[in-house]
């Protein structure tokens, strides 16, 4: 239970690839990072498609009488080629390759699910919900940070659901949890072969992996910096302690709990939750340390030792972010269209919690890459209709 298993599957055919019997070869990673590639430009048709399909901005060509002006959904998937965040995530061996294709769908299935219960289609909702909760539960198979997002997402339903024009009858609201059980039950369908595996592992429910103590005391622990700068050399510690405790338990005649895994994950995450205890404020303080270096424009992550890709990063971060600002003013009475900022704010909270890094902004910046793409356009459309009022008579 050391990783979730999502990306290993992924990864598993090509490492047959020219296979030495000492791990793969370079041949092999080629391709790994071949199919990254693959799952970046199944990102970019998501994204054009839910900008085009899904929002229905009302500034679009007709708007500037141009039957060859791009659609928002070109400016979305444009950002999102140039952006270097995203190139990163493709062609690094890394499992936000498959996570993020995974995201864009499941929030389209309920962008979908949501307006369809605006035109009362329930079984057409319920059905896109179900499809939406098997794409997160195979999401936090790959990245088992996605496994809070139904607690976001059903706050944001119920919030969406008592808006003004939103279907607020009561005989229908009961239709709208509905949906969330369903789509929890995706998840559910998705997830259980690997809950029933680490159960009869460990005899305990485990979740989604047993890193989750382990990473959490990398972001809180006694001179923590918000950055997982200690290569997690720490566990060694853990691991001799656990190891006397154990042998202490045997000589008493005592069976240690569970698996040596399970045991280490838990008093790695004691130790982080009783130091937040203890030091409340410095848990605070390195919550907005984190923030800071997850979201700021300029990356200050030490492993990004190239001055030109962390500007190039910083430009097109800030342009995406800018343009998305515009977006969301622009789509702001278009049903579900806020549901594109969740994934923002949830991975902003969730790293003041866990360790910063700017790695971990970069599947919520695709994300809103469909707002931005809505923003660019509207700015360019006003620019151009600006010319031409301007523009003199013949």
């Amino acid at each position: 239970m050391f990783r979730a298993p999502l990306y290993p599957l992924f990864l598993s055919p090509w490492t047959l690839i020219n296979e030495t019997g000492q791990g793969p070869t370079r041949t092999s990673v080629l391709w790994a990072r071949g199919a990254g590639c693959a799952a970046g430009a199944l990102c970019i048709a998501i994204i054009i498609f839910l900008t085009n399909r899904l929002l229905r901005s009302n500034f679009d060509r007709r708007s500037i009488h141009s039957e060859f002006w791009p659609s928002p959904g070109f400016w979305s998937g444009l950002l999102a080629v140039l952006y270097p965040g995203a190139i990163g995530m493709s062609i690094f061996i890394l499992s936000e390759s498959i996570f993020c294709p995974l995201i864009l769908l499941s929030l389209g299935c309920v962008s979908l699910g949501i307006r369809a219960k605006r035109n009362f289609q329930w079984e057409v909702a319920w059905t896109w919900m179900l499809l939406s909760g098997a794409l997160s539960g195979a999401a936090c198979l790959a990245r088992p940070s996605w496994s809070l997002w139904p607690a976001v997402l059903f706050c944001y339903l119920a919030v969406l659901m008592t808006q003004p024009g939103a279907v607020t009858i009561n005989a229908n609201r009961w239709k709208w949890l509905v949906g969330f059980l369903l789509f929890c039950l995706g998840i559910f369908m998705v997830m259980s072969p690997w809950w029933a595996r680490n159960y009869r592992e460990t005899g305990k429910f485990v979740p989604t992996t047993l890193q989750v103590g382990a990473s959490l005391y990398d972001g809180w622990h006694p001179g923590a910096s918000g950055s997982s700068d200690e290569q997690m050399e720490f566990v060694n510690a853990f691991i001799a302690e656990q190891r006397t405790e154990d042998e202490s338990q045997v000589r008493a005649g005592n069976q240690p709990e569970s698996t040596f895994e399970w045991r280490l994950d838990l008093r790695l995450r004691n130790a982080a939750i009783s130091w937040a205890q203890e030091n409340s404020t410095d848990a605070l303080q390195l919550g907005l340390v984190k923030f800071r270096k997850t979201w700021s424009p300029l990356p200050v992550a030490k492993e990004l030792g190239s001055d030109t890709v962390r500007w190039l990063e910083a430009i097109g971060y800030s342009a995406i972010m800018s343009f998305a600002v515009i977006g969301m003013w622009t789509c702001r009475s278009q049903i579900g269209s806020w549901l594109y900022v969740m994934p923002c704010v949830y991975f902003a909270l969730l790293h003041m919690f866990f360790i910063g890094s700017v790695r971990y902004r970069q599947p919520a910046v695709l994300v809103i890459c469909v707002l931005a793409g809505v923003g660019c356009s509207t700015i360019i459309g006003w620019l151009i209709s600006k010319t031409r009022k301007t523009k003199p008579p013949k």
